[in-house]
């Protein structure tokens, strides 16, 4: 691992033909901003390489190869002795992102986790890979795929489109809220912080609750707002009961 604040000199690409590797162009645009793991940029980038590498239309990385690829456990931020930890954490947080499916595979008496780009080749390639089509893989499979991770909740796109990047802690209260209220409200939701421009889960989650215990129907519910501009404490996990206008 390298240290904090260390560089590692370069000497520079080799001459003559060099072999590229191409990123899609929605990669800079919709996945490199929002990324602030260096972790999962890596895993990111390490897919795309060895995906490039590949042949077919159904290419994938097996999470035991990237397990013992030293040089890429090299370059984990963590303890050498945690790297694989902090490798698995980042192959399932850039599965969670969106940009990779994480599918589970069995081969004999243990399972596997694939990860497939998620293009429209990757996705094609699940389809395939969900109705036996095991035709073109770079290895045996003993059964078929015994799971596909849930598909990432809309409320995650919801969150990232309207107020910012999902943290893993932010993550389980969303899934607690898609649980437990019906979609159209929380869609609904986001819609009015955003008109309100209170973009903050903390305002999203009081909307919700106040639905719930009033019906969203109500006449007068829908359509209120924060009362005063009161704002949540700093470093309350739930925000002050306030009354919508």
């Amino acid at each position: 691992m390298t240290t904090p604040g260390s560089l590692t000199g370069f000497p520079g690409f080799a001459a003559g033909k060099t072999r590229l590797i191409s990123l899609p162009a929605d990669f800079f645009g919709e996945v490199l901003p929002k990324v602030d793991d260096l972790n999962e940029l890596k895993a990111i980038l390490y897919t795309f390489w060895r995906l490039s590498l590949g042949e077919g239309d159904t290419r994938y990385v097996r999470l035991d190869d990237a397990l013992i690829d030293l040089l890429f456990l090299e370059g984990m931020q963590a303890a050498q002795d945690e790297a694989p930890q902090a490798a698995r954490a980042a192959f399932a947080r850039a599965a969670q992102r969106g940009v990779l499916i994480e599918i589970t595979v069995k081969r004999g008496p243990r399972t596997e986790l694939w990860y497939l780009l998620n293009s429209a080749k990757g996705r094609e390639a699940v389809a395939r890979l969900q109705a036996g089509d095991f035709a073109g893989l770079g290895h045996e499979i003993d059964d078929v795929v015994v799971g596909l991770e849930k598909e990432r909740p809309n409320i995650f796109l919801l969150y990232e489109q309207n107020i910012g990047m999902v943290t893993p802690m932010l993550a389980d209260k969303l899934r607690e809220a898609e649980r437990d209220y019906p979609e159209n409200w929380i869609q609904d939701a986001f819609s009015l912080a955003v008109v309100r421009n209170k973009r903050s889960w903390a305002y999203i989650n009081i909307i919700l609750k106040d639905w719930a215990e009033h019906g969203k129907d109500t006449p007068g519910q829908s359509g209120r707002a924060l009362a005063g501009g009161a704002s949540p404490a700093k470093g309350d996990d739930e925000p002050k009961p306030f009354v919508l206008e």
